[in-house]
């Protein structure tokens, strides 16, 4: 199982640094959206915002949470459109060395994405973290890139064509915004679409992240919602494997 693993993440890993133009617009966009978003936020009326470290830190892990997401999803379709997972189950690798091999194929530069976004949010909005914080702000937004990859592998399998993508990226990211705690407190939304908050994996990383950012604690001083978090993506990681198609 090692073996097969080992042989699919060095294959993306070619992909990637073989395919410049994909690799530099992976890691310019979300640079380039943190910018657009100093610039929106110098421009909001001073005391609109009461916590806007918290807010920095909530928007980086969503723009993380999405460009991985999107990445991964648009590459699992394109490699089944090529006929790449068939081959592979041709040659006998599993479901679950398939989906471990992408997951840590594309983490790689999900880490360099998360590392580069976090020092321009530093860098523009001047945090007030010490290393240990940042460290543990890291560890959630860098694991929940990696539940990102595992969605976007399980998502694959509702499209057919790159074309057949776009539906599903507003339909998992939209709810993302609203309902994950990102706007308002989960406690807050009706009931009626508090449940599907639960669903969310921006949910239990917000949860994380305000509990560091608010109360100035390392991730190992209160490790309960990040082990939340881990549950959630050992729960999602084995669904992706398990709903893994070879072809259509």
């Amino acid at each position: 199982m090692i073996d097969n693993t080992i042989t699919i993440t060095a294959r993306i890993y070619r992909q990637l640094l073989g395919d410049k133009r994909f690799l530099l617009l992976a890691l310019f966009v979300p640079l380039f959206v943190i910018y657009l978003f100093k610039v929106f936020i110098e421009k909001l009326p001073v005391g609109l915002i009461t916590d806007p470290e918290l807010l920095d830190i909530l928007i980086t892990a969503f723009i993380i949470h999405f460009t991985s997401y999107v990445l991964c999803l648009i590459v699992i379709v394109r490699e089944r459109r090529e006929e790449t997972l068939a081959r592979m189950y041709v040659h006998n690798f599993k479901r679950g060395e398939i989906v471990l091999g992408y997951l840590c194929g594309y983490a790689g530069l999900a880490t360099l994405q998360a590392v580069l976004i976090l020092l321009e949010v530093d860098y523009f909005f001047r945090l007030s973290f010490d290393t240990p914080i940042m460290i543990s702000i890291f560890i959630i937004i860098w694991t929940l890139a990696m539940i990102s990859i595992s969605l976007g592998i399980m998502v694959s399998n509702l499209a057919k064509t790159e074309a057949q993508i776009f539906p599903f990226i507003p339909l998992f990211m939209l709810p993302s915004i609203f309902l994950s705690g990102l706007i308002l407190p989960v406690a807050e939304l009706p009931w009626t679409v508090r449940w599907l908050a639960y669903f969310i994996p921006l949910t239990y990383a917000v949860d994380a992240l305000k509990i560091i950012v608010e109360q100035r604690l390392q991730l190992l001083t209160r490790p309960q919602e990040f082990c939340i978090l881990i549950a959630y993506g050992l729960i999602l990681l084995t669904v992706a494997g398990v709903t893994l198609k070879q072809r259509e």
